[in-house]
């Protein structure tokens, strides 16, 4: 709990939520235990599509919705986080992917956050 409320005081002190979101690039693309890379090195978020993301393996897939979810949670200036409320976002998230590949992976996680 502790833990919990301190990092949520410390995210919302100007300027920390970009640094945040940086570390939280850079642990995605570290590498995993024995050099195996789970993703690209850089990933454009505007054109990243669905069906990019449904090409992936689990783990890496599920790094990829975590950064997509901080990413939109970020923006909206969230300072809450809701397990069930995150779960049926990404779940809309990737009715949408697996609907329409071709959709632009910010795209339906936008449409999931606004349904």
């Amino acid at each position: 709990m502790v833990l919990y409320v301190s990092f949520m005081a410390w995210s919302s002190l100007p300027g920390m939520r970009g640094l945040l979101l940086l570390v939280m690039v850079a642990v995605t693309l570290l590498p995993t235990p024995g050099g195996a890379q789970l993703g690209p090195h850089r990933v454009e978020l505007t054109t990243f599509t669905c069906g990019e993301l449904l090409s992936l393996s689990g783990e890496a897939r599920d790094r990829v919705f975590i950064y997509f979810n901080g990413y939109l949670d970020a923006k909206d200036g969230a300072t809450v986080w809701v397990d069930q409320v995150v779960g049926e976002r990404i779940d809309r998230a990737l009715v949408y992917c697996k609907a329409t590949p071709t959709l632009p992976l910010l795209d339906a996680f936008k449409r999931a956050w606004k349904p």
